[in-house]
């Protein structure tokens, strides 16, 4: 299946290595704009399969709000953010407002495109150097999702499987089991399993 993808990046010299870079890996870009406006029009007819979207324009539209109007615009297109912002709490802002990635400029193409093919298909894609701060565990690792993902390793799904259950990537769910691990004090999965069993973390 082609992956269709729509860039925006008010840099027109970047905005042109995306497009050569893409296209080069097998993507149809098909829409490449410097500017919000005329993007948003684009994606709302194209309807990409993802959205690719810099968080600095240079305008009063921010990357932020193109990536809300991109899901309004388009429900069914996914969105992900290209930046150089290392920010934690701007990744979180990002996903706030609709987006399933966020990956930083310095990535090599070929893993750009593997990591939007996985945002098409549904996962939340995070680089590493921002996933900590967007998915650090909740005290007492009790929030739902931690509790969600606890109860996978313990049914025995593998990190791919429990992220095809949760829409995130394997990667991630490694990274985030790795937090809970750490919150817990264990150092395998059966040992978290024990241990999140003992605290009452696996009952409904």
């Amino acid at each position: 299946m082609t992956l269709t993808v729509a860039v925006l990046d008010d840099h027109e010299v970047v905005l042109e290595g995306l497009i050569r870079g893409l296209e080069r890996h097998g993507v149809d870009v098909v829409v490449n704009e410097t500017a919000a406006t005329p993007y948003l029009v684009e994606v709302e007819r194209h309807r990409p399969a993802v959205c690719l979207v810099d968080l600095r324009l240079g305008g009063e539209v921010t990357g932020f709000d193109v990536v809300a109007r991109c899901r309004e615009l388009s429900p069914d297109s996914r969105v992900a953010v290209l930046t150089s912002n290392e920010d934690p709490r701007a990744a979180a802002r990002a996903i706030e407002a609709g987006a399933s990635g966020y990956l930083l400029k310095d990535i090599a193409m070929k893993q750009l495109v593997d990591r939007l093919e996985a945002v098409r298909d549904g996962n939340l894609v995070l680089d590493e150097r921002v996933a900590e701060g967007v998915l650090r565990p909740q005290p007492g690792t009790r929030s739902p999702q931690n509790r969600q993902l606890l109860k996978l390793v313990a049914a025995g799904l593998t990190n791919r499987q429990i992220g095809a259950e949760m829409h995130l990537s394997p990667h991630t769910v490694k990274e985030y089991l790795s937090k809970i691990m750490r919150e817990l004090g264990t150092h395998t999965r059966a040992e978290t399993v024990a241990t999140a069993s003992q605290r009452g973390l696996l009952d409904d």
